[in-house]
């Protein structure tokens, strides 16, 4: 009587294998399908516990064209233009990205390409929608220029 051996694994196990395989895959592009791969939004961060954010310029060096970057302060950008001091949010509305600053041309996200122009205003995609604008306030004795990260105000005001 001869064995045969088989290097085959056992039906249970086999299947065991193809049901984990295919329920893996079905999860995968299940939230591939649900959040198309994208990190979380801006609304679904934990909100920062300190969001007002004191930055070292005064509104005297402000000048049309310049642009500041607080990234690492708070995410954020605080702008001047021929209207006045403003700040953007450094967050890209595409995907959650941080975007860099290009100067008075205005900001570019460097993992998917949306640009946006000083304002903030969308001028090439996939972003549709434009840089919020967070309210600045100048605070006295020292004049120093504080950020809100947590309010958002129309694109218009500025200080």
């Amino acid at each position: 009587m001869t064995h045969e051996h088989s290097t085959d694994p056992p039906a249970a196990e086999g299947q065991s294998r193809r049901t984990f395989c295919a329920t893996a895959c079905a999860l995968m592009a299940a939230s591939l399908l649900h959040g198309e791969g994208q990190a979380p939004g801006a609304a679904e961060q934990t909100p920062d516990p300190h969001p007002l954010k004191l930055t070292e310029a005064t509104r005297a060096q402000m000048t049309p064209g310049q642009v500041l970057d607080y990234r690492k302060l708070g995410a954020f950008y605080l702008a001047a233009d021929d209207r006045g001091i403003f700040a953007l949010t450094a967050v890209c509305t595409h995907r959650g990205c941080l975007v860099l600053s290009e100067g008075p041309s205005g900001f570019g996200c460097p993992c998917h390409d949306s640009a946006y122009n000083l304002q903030g205003e969308v001028t090439e995609g996939p972003a549709k929608l434009p840089l919020r604008h967070l309210e600045v306030k100048e605070v006295e004795p020292k004049g120093l220029l504080q950020v809100d990260i947590s309010t958002t105000v129309p694109p218009g005001t500025r200080l």
